[in-house]
């Protein structure tokens, strides 16, 4: 009997064995993003109802982390995909996988409003939405993680804010996502991403107070009942590789919507619509949409469409501005050259009346003092008379002597000269012109025009300090308009010595270099000007002489300045004293 069950017990063995090398191996790989063992726990109720359902074959669970996943599906290593919405949607679009079934949570709103992402920050943060979190510390499982960073990235990204860039720090560290919300409730960042009802579920489970953590920004999702920071996504798929036949994949998809609800409530039911994924990628620029990292010039267009219209709106009103401004400018151009053009007239017009003005007050000088010069000319023109008459009587008497008949041609010649040089003086004088500016020697100027009033005046005393000591005094000026102001200033103090009765008192004429030019100073003993005249004697037609017109100080004011220098009259004990100074010429220059 022994030896019968013994036999009994290894013909069964030996059947099984047979058995099990005849079961055709179906190959699943599930992304075990929490590890190996987590995943085998989690999925194995899945499988145990696969090997029920289908006896002949054996379901075997392929743990693999996102690279290795994407390694095996490429490799066509395994049959099936266990794995999240956005890493099916990326291999769906590079190696053609298909899903057969989706996964029925109990938490879900449905099959394809079932998972989320929900930023978790400290209760007593002062962040209170998603565009608080620039320049933040925010936490992470991985860059590949859908509820754990991508679902949440789409919503930074849409309420404008671009993780790479905007946040102070983005930190990936790995699973459980437990630790994430942990880390956060520690102070460790600002904030952390963990997947929806997770949260709800530490709580439940005595791991966080519900006063530690709170959801930001969360979203109202009616009938889910936990907080979300996101929009909700399609659950979990089931699908099939295009190397594994249709019939097993028919097979299977039976199985699994035949399959009951687990202990913990989930089940599989006919394949979510999963368009929103694609909506996912399209916005982060990833998976298969990686390529719009290198944006086009269209979709740069459309991306900053406003900013480009507002640019294009300011183009257009700095182009109306400047249009405008240009106008506005050239118009008043127009109009400054207009009056430059005005103005040059004027200035002209004045000159010229400025010239008669002058010349109106040399010719009234020379008027005034016409029976002088008459006198100066009779003088020699009656020398010449007296020496032709008493050369002719003694050509008549024979007497022919040739050195009294030389000495007697000689006089001629030279009481000639000396009418001619008077003729010329007053010819200069009396000359009407524009003002030539040039460099001349002030003293030989000066000395010139009062040789001209000694010859109108021969009672008038003038007399000179020593100027050879200052050497060359040049200056720039009109040599006429000079020689005008000094003869005024002259007259000026012979009429007042004269009006006082003190025509034979001398004429205190001085020339010195003070203040890197030359003043000349006229100063008389006619001490009768008042305080109350001085204030006036500038004044065009004010004048303290009975026979005066009141033009001749205002006359040599305007010449002085318009050389650049002044003119000033002091009144002294006994008399005035009149000074004009000019700038020496390289000063003027």
């Amino acid at each position: 009997m022994p030896q019968i069950f013994l036999l009994l017990v290894m013909f069964a063995m030996t059947a099984g064995l047979a058995n099990a090398e005849t079961k055709e191996v179906v190959r699943v790989a599930v992304l075990a993003d929490k590890g190996i063992e987590s995943a085998e726990q989690e999925w194995a109720p899945v499988f145990a109802w696969l090997n029920r359902s289908m006896p002949g074959r054996s379901f075997v669970l392929v743990g693999l982390d996102h690279p290795e996943l994407r390694q095996a599906v490429h490799d066509r290593s395994v049959n099936f995909v266990i794995t999240n919405a956005g890493n099916y949607s990326e291999l769906g679009y590079s190696n053609g996988i298909t899903r057969i079934a989706t996964l029925d949570s109990p938490l879900a709103l449905s099959p394809t409003l079932a998972v989320g992402s929900a930023i978790v920050v400290r209760a007593d943060s002062g962040l209170t939405q998603l565009a608080d979190l620039q320049g933040k510390h925010l936490l992470a499982a991985s860059s590949e993680a859908f509820c754990c960073y991508q679902i949440a990235a789409r919503e930074l990204v849409l309420a404008g804010i671009e993780p790479e860039r905007d946040l102070g720090r983005l930190e990936f560290i790995g699973f459980p996502i437990q630790t994430i919300a942990l880390a956060v409730q520690d102070g460790k960042a600002d904030a952390g991403i963990i997947k929806t009802c997770l949260l709800e579920q530490m709580i439940e489970r005595g791991e966080i107070r519900p006063q530690d953590l709170r959801v930001l920004s969360p979203k109202e999702i009616p009938g889910f009942p936990c907080q979300t920071s996101s929009r909700l996504y399609p659950d979990w798929p089931f699908a099939t590789l295009t190397h594994t036949s249709a019939e097993l994949s028919r097979k299977v998809a039976v199985a699994l919507l035949e399959m009951p609800r687990t202990p913990e409530g989930y089940r599989w039911t006919t394949p979510a619509h999963y368009a929103v994924v694609d909506e996912l990628f399209r916005d982060l620029k990833i998976g298969h949409y990686a390529n719009l990292q290198k944006e086009t010039l269209e979709a740069l267009v459309w991306r900053y469409r406003i900013e480009l219209l507002v640019a294009v709106i300011l183009i257009f009103i700095w182009i109306i501005h400047t249009v405008r401004v240009d106008y506005l400018v050239s118009r008043r151009t127009r109009e400054l050259k207009q009056m430059h053009e005005e103005k040059q007239r004027m200035t002209e017009a004045m000159r010229a009346r400025q010239n008669d003005l002058d010349h109106a007050g040399r010719l009234a000088v020379l008027g005034g003092m016409a029976s002088a010069i008459a006198h100066e000319l009779r003088q020699p023109l009656a020398a010449i008379a007296n020496f032709a008459r008493g050369m002719d009587r003694r050509i008549v008497a024979g007497r022919l002597e040739t050195a009294a008949l030389q000495e007697g041609c000689q006089e001629i010649v030279q009481q000639s000269a000396r009418a001619d040089a008077t003729i010329e003086k007053i010819r200069n004088f009396a000359r009407k012109g524009a003002s030539a500016m040039q460099p001349v020697n002030l003293a030989s100027y000066v000395k010139e025009a009062a040789d001209l009033f000694s010859v109108a005046h021969p009672e008038a005393r003038i007399n000179w300090s020593d100027m050879d000591k200052l050497g060359d005094t040049r200056v720039m000026a009109d040599p006429i308009q000079i020689q005008q102001v000094t003869f005024n200033l002259l007259k000026n103090a012979f009429d007042a010595q004269s009006a006082r009765g003190n025509r034979r008192s001398p004429v205190e004429v001085t020339l010195a270099y003070i203040n890197h030019g030359y003043q000349v100073s006229v100063r008389d003993k006619g001490s009768s000007l008042k305080d109350e005249h001085i204030a006036h004697l500038f004044e065009p037609f004010f004048t303290t002489k009975a026979d005066g017109l009141g033009l001749g100080l205002p006359l040599s004011k305007g010449i002085i300045e318009s050389h650049g220098g002044t003119l000033t009259l002091v009144k002294e004990t006994d008399g005035v004293c009149a000074s004009f100074w000019l700038p020496e010429e390289h000063t003027h220059e």
